[in-house]
């Protein structure tokens, strides 16, 4: 705790405004989960070894905050600050300190719910018994809406622009110009660097794509950049949101996501080109499941289609082919199509390192392609001489039903934590489906 302590009176040297620190993790169900601490006290809680406590209820609530059945109102966990993560959030002029956390138990020993520790212990089995680590690259898609208000109420919301396409920039898109900038500039005060950023082909969409880091790194790097462009947004009186689909009939919100297997220091070549094609090998065995994660409700299955870029309805991979769910880039490195912005990205990462470690360790061969157009535009024979067989889910109940019967998968990602994550996912999707589609579709864009 020394260390901590060192670490954190360095953070406050560099940013003295702070007042109240935000201790935040992201729950299973996609939503952020705060506990805010005036400065004094946090310091002091970091001088004297001491954590918050919080109820575990917490990690099984579902939305309207209702017990997910079969789970407990009793028994606590804590929250261990990451002090790495700590920053400064846009548009507080220096006064609230952000700092992502671990839930853990009262040894310190992360508790089976805590899926950002598990990203982490993943990955350091990947580099311990394989010498290969994982570099993650997010892009993150995000449609601007304007709230539209009756009565003081926001009663639904409207496109900024909906002359607007795939690398576009006419008249209309340069009216959005100062909010698109802005949105840069505010992403590099919090410390990220943008590889680049254009519009996209949905109303109001634009996408922002973020440097590679570790694995850990780069979901809290994604987190930090979602919660900045909502701030910007606030500021131009507009909505910033993730969910797939707002506006019925166009184009969908993804979450796309680059992966790269690289060696170790002293890595043979050879050796870790066989590791790279058994590693995207177990993502493409155990993608049902997976998509359980990266899919997380029934609005994201709109995805898994042909003909819309965003990874067909097969478990396949191709050379720079947009309609596959792993568009294989370099050697080592494929993008992940079939993935948008209601998931938690800690599940989805740790999905996909229990994936490829089942595969390296089982040394799978990459079947599966290269495919070169749409798989379901191929004939059978084709299909079947590239070894194109796995139909994916077409809903969320199917995903979880597979998920549920990935033992391998399962076993890597820890069984309590799979089986906590099916059933908030069943809950929360009976409580969505009894809404209204309209109602529905509100109701996520208001609250990612």
């Amino acid at each position: 705790m020394e260390q901590s302590v060192k670490v954190w009176d360095s953070f406050l040297a560099q940013n003295d405004r702070v007042e109240f620190v935000w201790l935040q993790f992201m729950s299973l169900t996609s939503n952020p989960v705060v506990r805010m601490v005036p400065r004094a006290k946090f310091s002091d809680m970091l001088k004297n070894s001491q954590m918050l406590s919080m109820t575990r209820a917490v990690l099984h609530l579902l939305p309207g905050d209702r017990l997910v059945d079969g789970a407990s109102p009793t028994g606590k966990f804590h929250i261990r600050p990451d002090l790495s993560t700590a920053y400064t959030q846009f548009g507080c002029n220096g006064t609230r300190a952000v700092v992502n956390v671990d839930c853990v138990d009262t040894h310190g020993t992360p508790i089976a719910e805590c899926a950002r520790s598990r990203v982490r212990a993943l990955h350091d089995l990947l580099e311990r018994d394989t010498q290969t680590a994982l570099l993650v690259g997010f892009e993150v898609e995000v449609m601007f809406v304007r709230p539209r208000e009756e009565g003081g109420k926001v009663v639904d919301y409207d496109a900024i622009n909906s002359e607007h396409s795939y690398g576009s920039m006419n008249p209309e898109d340069r009216t959005y110009l100062g909010l698109i900038e802005a949105v840069a500039r505010a992403l590099a005060t919090v410390g990220i660097a943008l590889e680049q950023f254009h519009a996209e082909a949905g109303p109001g969409q634009w996408e922002f794509v973020l440097p590679p880091a570790p694995p850990l790194q780069a979901i809290d790097l994604l987190l930090r950049a979602r919660e900045t462009i909502v701030i910007v947004a606030q500021t131009f009186g507009l909505c910033a949101t993730v969910t797939p689909q707002p506006f019925v009939g166009k184009a969908c919100n993804g979450a796309h996501v680059h992966l790269s297997v690289n060696p170790l220091k002293g890595q043979e070549e050879p050796l870790m080109l066989q590791n790279v094609e058994s590693f995207f090998a177990g993502i493409m065995k155990h993608l049902p499941a997976v998509l359980a994660f990266s899919l997380p409700r029934d609005i994201s299955y709109t995805r898994v289609a042909t003909g819309t870029w965003s990874g067909g309805e097969y478990a396949a991979w191709g050379w720079e082919n947009k309609e596959v769910a792993l568009r294989r880039i370099q050697e080592n490195r494929f993008e992940l199509k079939l993935a948008d912005g209601l998931s938690n990205p800690y599940l989805v990462l740790s999905a996909i390192l229990s994936a490829g470690i089942d595969g390296m360790v089982r040394n799978f061969p990459l079947t599966g392609g290269h495919c070169w157009k749409a798989p379901a535009k191929l004939s059978v024979e084709e299909r079947e001489e590239l070894g194109i067989e796995t139909l994916l889910p077409r809903t969320l109940d199917q995903s979880l039903t597979a998920l549920e019967a990935d033992g391998a998968l399962g076993s890597l990602m820890g069984p309590d934590l799979v089986s906590t994550y099916v059933r908030l996912k069943r809950g929360e999707a009976e409580f969505l489906r009894e809404m209204e589609e309209d109602e529905r579709r509100r109701w996520l864009i208001a609250r990612y």
